[in-house]
């Protein structure tokens, strides 16, 4: 089968057309015609539509078929990959304490004839100087915040609607 510029150029040619003349009886632009004849252009159905009823041939076995169906398995295959992803990227923020750090350093010091105590979610070495004062470190404490569970919590349930898809998607693709 011909590509449809060629089949263009033999209707136009059969009867003895020039392209200015072809061109206002299809009713479009002379350049547009000669791009459409060379191939360096792909029609709209408008234009299509057009040129059959000039031509008196119907040309849709003619264009190419470039328009691929959007597979509603892919969309679903993509859409439960990024729930994953989705899922993993806050299983790792909680884990590694991005958001909400639940380790707390304690660093104490003598001034005159009292104790002061700095609590901190920062490591600042074994010992600082803030101002007059020197810090040494006395211990470090673990607490485990309410946000990192909730956060996790999350990442496990999408982490199962993730799945939940993918294994919903292969049920369907049988």
């Amino acid at each position: 089968m011909p590509p449809l510029g060629i089949e263009l150029k033999r209707l136009r040619v059969e009867r003895k057309w020039t392209q200015a003349f072809a061109a206002r009886e299809i009713g479009i632009q002379q350049s547009y015609l000669s791009k459409l004849e060379n191939g360096q252009f792909l029609p709209s159905e408008e234009v299509i539509d057009k040129l059959s009823l000039c031509y008196g041939v119907a040309l849709t076995e003619f264009i190419p078929q470039t328009v691929q169906a959007v597979n509603p398995l892919d969309r679903f295959t993509k859409v439960s990959a990024f729930v994953l992803l989705l899922a993993l990227l806050l299983w790792l923020c909680a884990q590694f304490e991005l958001f909400y750090p639940e380790t707390y350093f304690t660093y104490q010091a003598k001034q005159a004839q009292f104790w002061v105590v700095n609590v901190t979610q920062f490591y600042r070495g074994e010992r600082f100087v803030e101002g007059d004062v020197i810090y040494e470190i006395v211990g470090e404490r673990r607490v485990s915040r309410f946000e990192n569970r909730v956060i996790l919590v999350l990442s496990y349930l999408l982490a199962l609607v993730g799945g939940v898809l993918l294994a919903s998607k292969r049920f369907l693709n049988r």
